[in-house]
């Protein structure tokens, strides 16, 4: 397989955006969070999106270079439309002015709509976390988004709906949560499909109710994805349905029952600035100890050590920053 340092794969998907008029510093914006994606270790989140992305933009839906407006806003809070562009730009522009107030107000809660698809959404509370504050992100989507059953249900009603948060700590990587509500992100079937192997067990189920391994039913729209959490299912379905409650009504995109667009993002992010609860000596003290304290975790015999969350991301970043982003044939192909 191809292999890419970052810079020259971020260069050579920034060109390929540009091509369709996409305005360079938004097509710079975009290439080096796909480019990102696929350093931490989520392929499916990363330069494998771009031409999916173009074809989007020759289509109309997305409008690339579409301005980011003020819908209504507060001291420490707004309401952004992103009038369809690029979802990079709506999610990075509200993760900005949440880090402005936030220095301001030490709380800050951003909403935007009307944007596309955002990518990994672990990006934008590592970007508030870059900054020195804990960062949550609620995301969720709508229409050809709705693919995922509630628990005991035989219908897709709402998206795949991810949630991030990062805890801060100077000289690290930050802390990191970042998860889809259902059993997998949507990109991981369709990765299974491109690379033509099995969907994993309890992903996705027949529309009456029969369990399948084949991505090519979920391709066909015969399948969808079950929530999180296998037979405690219902927990990652209410997870589904706070997102929706926090992006689509709050932010105002729109939730599964009353969608405003296709590929509509709905994003909404809150920062919040540890020196508002406890001073930044103790808040490093106490995050760093008990991160020690989950590590040192006694393992059953064969297993890997304990990781915290954001571990995978970190250790990805460190080899393939040295080593390289392998692309897969069908996406090079691309």
């Amino acid at each position: 397989m191809p292999t890419f340092s970052a810079d020259p794969l971020r260069e050579l998907v920034q060109s390929c955006l540009q091509a369709v008029k996409v305005p360079a510093t938004e097509a710079d914006l975009t290439a080096r969070l796909l480019v990102e994606a696929n350093l931490t270790g989520h392929d499916t989140h990363g330069v494998r999106q771009a031409a999916r992305y173009v074809g989007l933009i020759e289509q109309g839906i997305i409008e690339a270079g579409a301005p980011v407006t003020v819908v209504h806003e507060t001291s420490t809070t707004a309401v952004l439309d992103a009038h369809f562009n690029l979802g990079f730009v709506g999610a990075t522009r509200a993760a900005e002015l949440a880090i402005a107030k936030c220095r301001q107000y030490k709380l800050a809660a951003v909403g935007v709509r009307n944007l596309n698809h955002v990518g990994r959404v672990g990006a934008y509370p590592e970007m508030l976390a870059a900054a020195g504050f804990v960062g949550l992100a609620f995301v969720n989507g709508q229409n050809r988004g709705v693919q995922v059953t509630p628990f005991g249900g035989l219908a897709p009603r709402v998206a795949t709906n991810p949630i991030s948060a990062a805890f801060p700590l100077q000289g690290r990587e930050p802390i990191l949560l970042d998860f889809a509500t259902s059993a997998v992100a949507v990109n991981k079937v369709r990765q299974a499909h491109s690379r033509g192997k099995r969907a994993g067990e309890g992903w996705i189920v027949l529309k009456d109710g029969t369990p399948t391994d084949d991505p090519q039913d979920f391709m066909d729209g015969k399948a969808m994805l079950l929530p999180l959490g296998g037979e405690q299912g219902h927990k990652g379905y209410a997870l589904a349905v706070l997102v929706d409650l926090m992006s689509g009504v709050l932010a105002g995109s729109g939730t599964a029952m009353a969608p405003t667009r296709d590929l509509n993002n709905g994003t909404f992010l809150i920062c919040i600035d540890p020196e508002a609860f406890l001073g930044r000596a103790e808040y490093e003290q106490q995050v760093r100890a008990y991160a020690d304290y989950l590590h040192a975790t006694p393992t059953r015999p064969g297993a890997p050590g304990v990781q915290i969350p954001g571990d995978y991301e970190a250790r990805n970043r460190a080899a393939r920053r040295k080593d390289g982003i392998e692309l897969e044939p069908p996406v090079w192909a691309e």
